[in-house]
């Protein structure tokens, strides 16, 4: 399947899945009993450095393998950017209607696309933003942002998708498959 390429003059569009990237945080060293937040961290969804909050389009109607295997590089170069670097755990993920036109609330979001040019790992033609409001200040924005993503959303993981081993093979004999990868049924029905 070929992977989707989107136009930078195109506009995001109402049922693209868009995700921000979830990056692993240090937790708190607490009690041995203390059992720890299942839900999202605020902390990825805080946004200091400007009013732009970054994220990455994900699929046009459902997130897409091949546009997470093109950004797992990318979020990984980001990840390593962190002081101390940062593992890169997955997406949260969210359908760009529901950031424009929220289920409960009245603060909508208007989706940006803003591919990033660059060599290799620094571009990111998926690349998208919305432009938060001056108001309400950053840890407000998140809460809102973090209830959306955790409430309307889901979680895609930055585990890489397997390839089978040897996609030539697919193509052989199912006795010659197994020769040259070593199984052996024999060895199953033991």
């Amino acid at each position: 399947m070929a992977r989707w390429n989107p136009q930078s003059e195109d506009p995001v569009g109402k049922n693209e899945h868009v995700g921000r990237r979830l990056f692993n945080e240090p937790l708190l060293v607490g009690a041995q009993n203390h059992s720890h937040f299942a839900g999202l961290d605020l902390r990825n969804f805080e946004e200091t450095r400007d009013r732009e909050f970054s994220l990455d389009r994900l699929g046009r109607s459902g997130v897409e393998n091949v546009v997470v295997r093109y950004l797992r590089p990318r979020a990984d170069a980001a990840g390593e950017k962190f002081t101390p670097p940062k593992p890169i755990n997955g997406w949260a993920v969210l359908r760009v209607r529901q950031l424009e036109n929220p289920p409960k609330g009245s603060l909508g979001l208007a989706v940006i696309a803003s591919p990033i040019t660059g060599i290799e790992v620094n571009e990111n033609i998926y690349h998208a933003h919305v432009v938060l409001p001056q108001s309400p200040d950053h840890y407000f924005m998140a809460l809102h942002l973090r209830n959306l993503f955790s409430t309307y959303g889901e979680m895609k993981s930055a585990e890489p998708v397997e390839q089978p081993p040897h996609r030539f093979l697919k193509f052989a004999p199912t006795w010659l498959r197994r020769l040259l990868l070593g199984r052996d049924d024999r060895e199953r029905r033991d």
